[in-house]
Formats: C-alpha cells, structure tokens, sequence
C-alpha cells in the first residue's frame, strides 16, 4: 500500500517538478562551463536573477500542487498493476451486511475472504508512469541532463571554483579593465640565462586571459616575480601543489597593489604549470619544465705525478651544468693521521680559466715539500663544487707525496728529523733531540752559520720541555727553514713569503674584500716581489745560471711587464671589476710560478758546460765569419772602383773578341790586392777548419749534426775557392750563405739546449743583451691585442682596455661624489651606496 502511495504521489509531483530540475541543471552546466565569467558583470547579474525567477516560478508550481492519496486509489492502483480482477482489496475491506449469525452464511463468508487473501499474495507496484511523453513531446528534459553532463566532463572534476565564479559576480577585482598582471622567472644568476617575461597584459572578464602556449622551463633556484596592481582581493601564486599568497604593497587598508616572489627549490621538480587565481578564477596559467641542477663531476685525467723539481701535477677535469664555483683537491693521510697541531686533511684550492665556467680543464703544478706529510703515502680526492653550493667528489688516487731532495748533507739530516716528527711519540721525540743535539755539535758542517745555529737549539729545547702538538707543529715548520737556508740561503725565505702573500692577496679576492684591505695586499706584493727579483738576481749568478742560452724564439718577460700586470691588478680592484682582477692576478700567478720553476734548477752540470762552450763557440765562429764577409766586400768594393777609374769602359758590356767582366775580375791580382785576397782565403780556410772541430764535438756530444752546418761548411769551401781564383766577387755570396747557415745552426742548438736544460730564467729576468724575435709586433715592439699578447689576451681572458678603466674610474668618482650630497632625495642615496658596493 506505501509502495502504491509513494508512486501516485510521484506521478503527480514530478510533472510539476521537472522543469524547476531542468532550469536547475542548465543553470549547473552553464557554472561548470565557466560561461558566466565571461559576460559583463551587470549581465551576470540578470542571467543569475533570470534564473532565481525561473526557478522561483517552477517551485510555486511544485508547492501548489496536492500530492495527498487517499486507501481506496492506493487498493485502485495496486490492483491494476497487479492485474487482479473483482477487487479482491477492496472485498477484503467489506463487512457482511445481514446473515452474520447464519452458520452456513459466516462459513461461506469466511471461505470468499480466504480466498481474496491468496489472491493478494501476488501483488506488485508498477514503476511510476507521470505520463511526461505526453507532457514533453520534444525531449527537453534529457537536453538539460546532457548539458549538465557535458558540464561535469568539462570542469575535470573542479566544481567548487567555477560554481563560485557563476554565483558570485565579481564587482571588486573582475569589474576593473585596468587590473594588471605581471609575472617575471628569474633563473639564477650563475645560470647565464635571461629573465623570462611571462605576462604583461589587461585581465578582462575572460576566465582565461591569453597565456603563453610554449613550455617554460625553469630551473632549480629559480625566482618568480608576480605582480598585480588595483586588485581588491589578495591573489594567490600556485606552482603545482603549493600555493603562496600574495602581500601587499605599501601599508594603505586599501593598497590595489599585490606581489609575491616564489623560489623554486627541488621540491617543485614535478610542477607542471604555474597558475595565478584572482577571487577563485585563473588569471594565468603557463604550463612549466622545473630543471634540476645536477651535482658537479670532476675527475682526473691522469694519475696524480711527481715532476722533476719534486712538485705534485695534478691534471683534472671538472663539469657542471651551469658554472663551477671551485675546484679542490684534499689529501689526507693513508692512515688517518693528522697534522702534529692541524688538521686531518690538506685542501688545495686548483686554478680555473674563469669564473662561472661549466667546464674546467686543467692542470696545477703543488709544491707540497714544505709540507710534514711530504714523502709520506696519502690518498688525493678531487672535490668541486657548483655556484648553488652543490658538491662532487673523484675516486680517490693513492700515491706518496713528493719530496725534496737535498743536496747537503746537513740539509738532509735535518729534513729526515722533521719527517720523524709526524708521529711524535717519547721515543720519537728521544731521538729527535738526540739528532739535533748532534747536528748541532757541529757547525763547520754547515759553514758555521749563526742563524742555523740557533734555530737547532731552539728547536731542541722546545721538545726537550714542551711536546705538545703545536710545539710539535713549530718545530717542524723551523726546522724545514733551517734546512732550506743551509740548501738555498736567503733566496728560499724570499720565496715563501711570496707565495704567502699571492695566497692571501687571492683569496681576499674571492672573498670580495674591501678596497683598503686589497691596497694593503697590493702593496705588500710590490714589495716582496722586489725583493725577490733581487734575491733570485743572487741566486742565479751564485749558481751559475745567468749565462743560459735561450730559443731565439722564447717571449722574454721583463721586468716591467710584471709592473704592469700589479699596477693593472691595483686599477682593476679599484674600480670595482674584481673579476677581471682575479683573472689578471691569476696570470701573474702563473708567470711567478714559472719564475720558481726556473729558479728551482740545479747548478750546472759537465754536459751543460760543454753544450754553453759549443753554442759559445758556434757564435764566435758566426762572428768572425761575418767580420771576414764584411772586409770581402769592402774589397770588392775597392777593387771595382780602382778599375772603373782606370779604365772607364771596363763595367761596359764588351764587343765581340774583347774580354768581357769576369776575364778582368779574373785578372783582379795584378796590381790591385792579390797578396789581400789570399790572406782572405787563408783565414776563411782556418775558419772551415775550426767549423770542422766544432762539428766533430757535437757529433761527439749529441750524436747528429746538423744539415746546416755541413751547407755552411761547403759554403765556406766555394768561398775559398772563389778567393783563390776569382776575387771577391765570387765569394761573397758564398759567404752570405756560411753566415746564414751558421746562423740557423746556432738558433737549433740553443732551442734544443732550452728544451733540454730549461729557458725559463732568461725569459723571466728578461736579462740585457737578450735578443728576442720581434715578429708580429707593431713598430714599437707592442705585442698584438695586449702587453703580453697571448699570455693574457688568449680570447678566454677579458681584459679591460684603458678607456674602459678610465670610465669605469670617471663613473666611481662621480658617484662617490653625489654620495655626499646629502640634500638628494633617500631613496637616490640608497641606491647609489648600494653601487658602490664592492660586488
């Protein structure tokens, strides 16, 4: 019987019902389409009141209506669903109106009911049938239920924002044509790459404005800049899943403008857009890559070395994806063990070509003698690190740390004590003392120096009362002094405290130091270079070293080119260009590196003495030839002038039968220096003869002669000869040739003697008297692009021009200058303090 209500009941609602359901679902499916937004705020307005009426007049309908079912349609309505004939319900209902103490009568009564009761066990309710074909020929009712489908399917499966966007008009931020949006990525500065502009356009009543259709990528680190202006409502900044609000600007109640600056970190790596919501809607949307910043990789190119002057070559290799801030190599101790009063480890920082390079091959040449750990085994790893701060590390290579070798003998006793040291037990530090004291006892040995001397002592007495580890630490440090004073003299103590100062002067640079604190480092560079000029000037001539050939072809460094890297160094630091200062001091580096490598040769040994008397004597010979050449063509000068003024028509071509040119040369001794031009033969045979010695000793000593040399010597044949037989004439070109072969051969040995025993020096002192081939300079002997040519100008290396400093020194002063005028507005001021900030 409910069953049979409720679908009376709903055939007569629902015919009243579905239209308000109708205008209901198409008003769901124009919100879900996000139609609304897009109409003006006022005609938003009038649609939402439409459909409020609309709907307003539907439910009238609906509550106007009476729903009521009464038993007797209910038994009505089952019956005919159920198909039951003569109403067994309703007889089921009805009551005996006379015969009820009739027994035969109540019997056959009961007998009817029980029958009407099993006809009711099969009764069923039809589904409702409201009869709306009839009401609804054209199927409107299923267009609405599609729209609101289509609406669903195109929200995906966000229903909440559009819904709001539909029912609230947005009269504050939406109603305003001038609303801006502007949205910057800023990637890192490390990167290299420019600021990308996103958007920058009016937000109108579109639910979408018009974003950029492209991929952005955006890497790791990355800033984004969002900025709105006469904006009622904070907006909101979502990348991926995580959503920022924007803050306003200015402190006014009612500001209008909003910004927000986001980092992207490797948290957003899986963001995939980049989305501004102003109230709800989506003012942007840009579809977005995050690029992760890989860690640096760095690794040798060769298995670290020891070079012939006991220095530690390392050749490495570094990569990064944007730039590398640093490249270190760390050695520590095969066993752990650390540094008696330091650390466990050595960090070295390595050079590179330039900063922010995302590539970085090179090689560093160490001088690790000095240190305690030097003949020692260790272990060296390879660390670099990116501009995020990002750090890669080599396999570690395994080896013993280079040491010096010292000639003296004293020198070496000292440096074997100081080796001791390193694992500074009772015993160890017993016999350390026991050493010195005996080292000590003899100062003859080391030519009875006072300083030496006293350094044993000290040394002795402070392990024999304190043995602590920086005891232990000062100890070694002096007595590695003590060793390079017996072995070098004063020279060596030059040349550390040079390498301090380059040490310190680079890492103040690195580490952006004030312009006071980089004068003082200039200055004391200048200083200590000076006088390392004039030790290493010492050095050079006690070991014997002054008189080295050189490669004709070797660039010769003065040293004024050394002033002038330092005095460039120091306008570059002042000027703020830190960078290019770096760079510069970097060069100098390398070039005083060079210097050190140079003064680390041994004096000279018996085969660079006989190879200096060959060159020596292959000049000499050079020069005589080219004194006889010069009196050979005086002669024939003199000898052509004498005839012409005897016989005026000599020089004239000559008629048939009479002697022509070469017959009247040939005739040249009669009279006219015969006994000159055999002398002249004479002594450019002994000259042949000694090039012949000469060759005899270099095949002797470097087991080749020179192709040159035997063309000099045949010249030299023909030259005799022509002497002999034809006058001066015949034999000057002859000897043009001698010169110009003896030359050549000259030139040969001395490049291979400069490959053999070094040129550094000679370059570096840039010694008077030191000829160096001036090809490819301009008139005044400039090299071309730069002082140094290729040595700073390589095209890797930016050097500022003198124009460019004196500006960027104009700029400076000016500043400076408006910086203490204080009647400027503040904000001027700010700023122009921030630019002259040492960046």
């Amino acid at each position: 019987m409910q069953l049979a209500r409720s679908a009376l009941a709903w055939e007569r609602l629902w015919p009243r019902l579905w239209p308000a359901v109708a205008i209901v679902c198409v008003f769901f499916a124009v919100a879900l389409l996000d139609l609304l937004p897009l109409l003006s705020v006022w005609l938003h307005s009038l649609v939402l009141i439409a459909f409020a009426g609309l709907i307003g007049y539907a439910l009238h309908g609906v509550f106007s209506g009476d729903y009521r079912v009464c038993d007797t349609a209910a038994r009505q309505r089952l019956e005919r669903d159920s198909g039951l004939a003569h109403r067994p319900l309703t007889a089921l209902q009805d009551t005996l109106a006379s015969g009820a103490d009739d027994e035969a009568t109540s019997a056959l009564w009961q007998v009817h009911l029980q029958r009407m009761a099993e006809v009711t066990q099969r009764l069923h309710v039809r589904l409702p049938s409201p009869g709306m074909t009839a009401r609804d020929p054209y199927g409107l009712r299923a267009v609405a239920v599609l729209l609101l489908v289509i609406g669903l399917a195109a929200s995906g499966g966000e229903t909440i924002g559009p819904l709001q966007r539909a029912v609230v008009p947005e009269f504050g931020a939406g109603g305003d044509d001038r609303l801006t949006l502007d949205v910057w990525v800023m990637p890192p500065a490390f990167t290299g790459l420019a600021p990308i502009f996103l958007e920058r356009a009016k937000l109108s009543r579109m639910a979408m404005p018009v974003d950029q259709p492209t991929l952005v990528r955006i890497p790791v680190g990355s800033t984004i800049l969002a900025q709105t202006s006469l904006a009622r409502t904070a907006p909101e900044l979502r990348v991926g899943g995580r959503v920022t609000q924007f803050a306003p600007i200015g402190e006014s109640e009612d500001p209008g403008g909003f910004r927000v600056e986001v980092l992207i970190g490797d948290a957003d790596q899986n963001a995939a857009d980049l989305v501004v919501e102003i109230n709800g809607r989506q003012a942007g949307q840009w579809p977005i890559e995050v690029i992760a910043d890989t860690p640096p990789e760095v690794e040798f190119l060769g298995p670290p070395k020891r070079t012939g002057r006991s220095y530690l070559r390392l050749d490495y290799e570094a990569r990064d994806d944007y730039a590398l801030a640093s490249v270190q190599a760390v050695i520590r101790h095969r066993e752990g063990h650390s540094v008696p009063g330091g650390d466990n480890s050595i960090r070295i920082e390595l050079p590179t070509p330039g900063l922010g390079l995302p590539l970085v091959k090179g090689n560093s040449i160490q001088d690790m003698t000095a240190h305690p750990w030097a003949g020692l085994p260790v272990e060296i790893r390879l660390h670099a690190l990116d501009a995020r701060g990002q750090a890669g590390a080599s396999d570690a290579f395994a080896m013993v740390l280079p040491e010096r070798v010292f000639n003296h003998p004293v020198a070496r006793a000292i440096f074997e004590v100081r080796k001791q040291l390193n694992t500074p037990d009772a015993a160890v530090v017993t016999g350390v003392v026991g050493a010195l004291e005996k080292i000590a006892s003899r100062p003859h040995h080391f030519y009875n120096d006072t300083v030496v001397f006293l350094a044993l002592v000290i040394a002795r007495s402070r392990l024999t009362y304190a043995r602590s580890d920086a005891v232990v630490a000062s100890v070694q440090n002096l007595l590695w002094e003590t060793a390079i004073r017996i072995e070098d003299g004063d020279f060596a103590l030059v040349e550390r405290d040079l390498r301090e100062i380059q040490d310190r002067l680079m890492a103040a640079m690195r580490n952006r130091a004030k312009g006071e604190e980089l004068e003082g480092l200039m200055d004391e560079l200048q200083q200590v270079l000076d006088k390392y000029m004039a030790a290493l000037a010492k050095h050079l001539k006690r070991e014997g070293l002054t008189d080295l050939p050189l490669s004709p072809s070797a660039q010769i460094i003065e040293n004024s080119n050394l002033q002038w890297m330092i005095d460039q160094t120091r306008e570059m630091a002042q000027t703020g260009a830190l960078e290019a200062a770096q760079r510069m001091l970097s060069q100098l580096n390398r070039m005083l590196d060079s210097i050190r490598q140079g003064a680390r040769m041994a004096g000279p040994t018996e085969e660079l003495k006989r190879v200096r008397q060959l060159v020596d004597g292959l000049r000499s010979l050079t020069q005589r030839q080219q004194r006889l050449l010069d009196e050979t063509f005086r002669q024939m000068q003199r000898d052509q002038a004498r005839r012409q003024s005897q016989n005026p028509g000599a020089l004239q071509t000559p008629k048939p039968g009479q002697p022509g040119p070469q017959d009247q040369l040939g005739q040249w001794g009669e009279g006219l220096g015969y006994r000159s031009g055999m002398g002249m033969a004479r002594d450019q045979e002994l000259l042949r003869h000694d090039l012949g010695r000469l060759m005899l000793q270099m095949d002797e000593m470097l087991g080749t002669i020179p192709s040159s040399l035997g063309q000099a010597e045949r010249s030299m044949r023909g030259a005799t000869r022509s002497l002999n037989q034809d006058g001066p004439a015949g034999a000057v070109l002859q000897q043009t040739e001698a010169v110009e072969k003896l030359r050549q051969a000259t030139k040969g040995l001395a490049e291979q003697m400069a490959r053999r025993f070094g040129s550094s020096i000679g370059m570096i002192l840039g010694r008077p008297g030191t000829r160096q081939d001036r090809s490819g300079r301009d008139p005044f002997g400039r090299n071309p692009g730069g002082a140094f040519g290729a040595l700073i100008d390589d095209g890797d290396v930016r050097v500022p021009t003198q124009m460019e400093m004196r500006r960027a020194r104009e700029i400076v002063d000016e500043l400076r200058r408006r910086s203490g005028e204080r009647y400027r507005p503040q904000p001027e001021l700010n700023y122009i303090e921030r630019l002259l900030r040492r960046f």
